[in-house]
């Protein structure tokens, strides 16, 4: 094997690669220690292929794009791991830092300085980098296994190639002693200070937030279906709302259930249907359902669609979701604690929004981990047509126990009426109101979930604490 001699010019020492004797460790009149060609070329690959990762990884960071090939909810999802707590330091993201000791490394690796302190400067600079970068490694890697359950494997990619830097340096220690005590110092160090700052910063934002300051174009060009005379209202499926209109109308009389007791209330609208036109009067004097206005305009009615609370809330806003989306799942953790905090005055509308291209066109192609998702979501939609006052303890427990179709259809069989429940998923509403939902969705510009609409703002991306939500929620009440 030939030899690096630190002593050398790096290209005196090339040129002499072939002539030198087999000697990986001789050592030199200064206590310094000789680095075999292998074991440079080995740290060189591994900081080159570390740099390019973490550049990779920070211009997705930067530009909030998502990463090729390893997302959606499987053991390895890089946006569950790059969206979490631990992906940034300080507010940065921490690919950033990684790419600033990368570079230092691989610049330094391609240089030999004539004088010799400034060639034990620089190895002194190598070691303190890939040490650090070995032991944040270990940190990086623990979290994704022990913390998030998750592997992003481009991060895996860098991990892996800092630990054989470090490895490489610490078997080869091309220093003497002392300099090599204060790199393992200093490695140690570098690790504390990082654990120490993620453990102790406030969580940074993992969702981006977008302002509206008017009424998006394709409903101000009356792209929206089911719009009012302003073109803003956003109504649930045709064949509900006038179906809906006319079970209230009836509720009104007492007839939601037409049995032998509503004979005789059933006989006088027939005979005198005016009695059927006051019932409509009766339910307008009432004091009507809330509205909510989000996408800078697009309002809602409280009564027509799937909400989590009291729909006369003073705080209602709207959620899109899927109950297979793992960042759903943590938002869900963070909202409920949240709802613990306003209690009766905050209210959700529950919109589902499979991740599924059997039912959302925006989907090109379905992870194996939302197979399902569209028979899920509409089961929900279903559980909350056969009975509203269930519908919370139904959402809850699809975000909890992420169930089969099968487990979460037995569920909801022995929550609700079996025989109703069964009549509505055979019939085409439940189908529709998705449908509607992904409508919905593609006004808010589709992309990633999940989403909060607020008024005036929409969130995009997992709020992974229950004090950013509450503050969140805050400032857009």
């Amino acid at each position: 094997m030939s030899t690096v001699d630190l002593q050398r010019p790096l290209s005196h020492t090339l040129s002499g690669w072939h002539s030198r004797p087999l000697s990986p460790k001789t050592t030199t009149g200064n206590g310094l220690f000789e680095m075999s060609t292998a074991a440079w070329g080995v740290m060189l690959a591994c900081s080159v292929t570390a740099f390019i990762t973490s550049a990779y990884l920070a211009w997705s960071a930067m530009t909030l794009s998502p990463v090729a090939g390893c997302s959606g909810g499987s053991v390895f999802d890089c946006e569950h791991v790059l969206h979490s707590r631990w992906s940034k330091v300080l507010s940065v993201p921490v690919s950033i830092p990684a790419l600033l000791t990368h570079a230092t490394v691989s610049s330094l690796l391609l240089v030999n300085p004539v004088s010799t302190r400034l060639r034990q400067l620089r190895w002194g600079v190598i070691g303190l980098a890939s040490v650090a970068a070995g032991g944040a490694a270990v940190w990086f890697i623990g979290l994704q296994v022990f913390a998030l359950g998750h592997l992003c494997p481009y991060c895996l990619v860098a991990h892996a190639a800092g630990l054989v830097l470090a490895g490489t340096f610490l078997w080869n220690h091309p220093v003497d002693r002392k300099a090599f005590r204060w790199i393992g110092a200093g490695g140690v160090g570098a690790l504390a200070v990082l654990i120490t700052l993620q453990a102790t910063s406030e969580p940074p934002v993992t969702y981006q937030t977008i302002e509206y300051n008017s009424v998006p174009a394709s409903i101000e060009s009356g792209t929206n279906a089911g719009a009012d005379a302003d073109g803003t209202f956003f109504a649930p499926p045709a064949s509900v709302s006038t179906s809906t209109a006319i079970h209230e109308n009836f509720a009104q009389l007492g007839l939601s259930d037409l049995g032998i007791g509503s004979a005789a209330k059933f006989a006088s609208v027939i005979i005198n249907p005016a009695s059927l036109l006051y019932g409509e009067v009766s339910a307008a004097s009432q004091e009507p359902f809330k509205t909510v206005q989000v996408l800078g305009g697009v309002k809602l009615s409280t009564k027509d669609w799937p909400v989590v609370g009291d729909p006369d809330a003073d705080i209602v806003f709207v959620e899109m979701f899927d109950y297979t989306c793992p960042h759903c799942q943590q938002t869900h953790k963070s909202l409920d604690a949240a709802r613990e905090k306003f209690g009766e005055r905050l209210a959700v509308i529950a919109l589902p929004v499979p991740l599924d291209g059997k039912c959302n066109p925006t989907v090109r192609s379905t992870h194996a981990s939302h197979s399902e998702a569209c028979e899920i979501a509409k089961l929900s939609v279903a559980v909350w047509m056969v009975d509203r006052q269930k519908f919370a303890e139904f959402h809850d427990y699809l975000f909890e126990s992420t169930p089969s179709y099968a487990d979460a259809l037995n569920h909801a069989s022995s929550l609700v009426d079996k025989a109703k429940l069964t009549d509505v998923l055979s019939g085409s509403v439940p189908s529709e109101y998705i449908q509607r939902h992904v409508q919905l969705y593609q006004q808010a510009g589709s992309g990633k979930i999940p989403k909060l609409l607020f008024s005036r703002t929409t969130t995009v991306g997992a709020v992974d604490s229950a004090q950013a939500m509450i503050d969140l929620i805050n400032r857009n009440r």
